[in-house]
């Protein structure tokens, strides 16, 4: 059985009597601190009496001694960052604005798609109640029973227009003597009255209608043609 050796001694076993064990024999041996902490054996050290360079400094307690320079970046830092933030702060309240805008625009623009959703259907509905004062323009209030029928068509429009007008329909002013409008008449038509002046309207052939101030359809109308003018 192979006798176990101290650590550090020789793999190889010296002759007997030989200065070369004699001295062996007497000497210590010594354990490498680093040798130890491989072990598992904890290694103190003084941190009382390290190295300088070997000394922690946080970044916020850098001076100008040990980063040479360093007061004279950080105040160049200081006003680039304020200039950065400054554009930046800018830039923010720009697109703030732009935001808020089309925010408003298209909430506009939804109000507007509500309130006329219903455009195409009114329209629809134009040449009906043009046949309904139209029955009650041509019938004969002298005939009892036409007269009673009229009454129920003149009452049907009647409603009609009211319910109408809850969705923003309205009719076009176009009276006699009225001062004639592109913008809500057509002109199908002149004629002479010297009682009115010219350009204004003499009669009003066709109702016309606008919805929440847009105009669905012109009111068809004769102008006076004043020859005195």
């Amino acid at each position: 059985m192979t006798e176990d050796k101290p650590f550090g001694a020789s793999a190889e076993p010296a002759q007997q009597g030989s200065p070369e064990s004699e001295n062996d024999k007497n000497q210590e041996v010594y354990f490498d601190p680093g040798i130890e902490s491989s072990l598992g054996e904890s290694v103190e050290i003084d941190s009382q009496n390290l190295p300088p360079e070997w000394s922690y400094q946080p970044p916020n307690e850098l001076n100008s001694e040990s980063c040479p320079g360093a007061d004279s970046e950080l105040a160049n830092d200081q006003t680039d960052w304020e200039a950065e933030a400054r554009r930046y702060q800018d830039q923010y309240l720009r697109s703030l604005a732009e935001m808020e805008n089309a925010k408003r625009r298209f909430q506009k623009e939804k109000d507007e798609n509500a309130r006329f959703a219903s455009e195409n259907v009114i329209r629809d509905l134009l040449p009906f109640l043009d046949n309904l004062n139209l029955a009650l323009q041509f019938a004969d209030l002298n005939d009892p029973g036409v007269k009673n029928l009229a009454e129920g068509v003149r009452m049907t429009l009647k409603g009609c227009l009211d319910k109408l007008a809850d969705w923003g329909l309205k009719e076009v002013s176009a009276n006699k003597g009225e001062v004639f409008d592109p913008n809500f008449h057509e002109a199908i038509g002149q004629d002479i009255d010297p009682e009115l002046p010219d350009k204004a309207i003499i009669k009003m052939v066709g109702k016309g209608y606008t919805l929440h101030g847009r105009l669905l359809r012109p009111a068809q109308v004769l102008v006076n043609k004043n020859p005195v003018a």
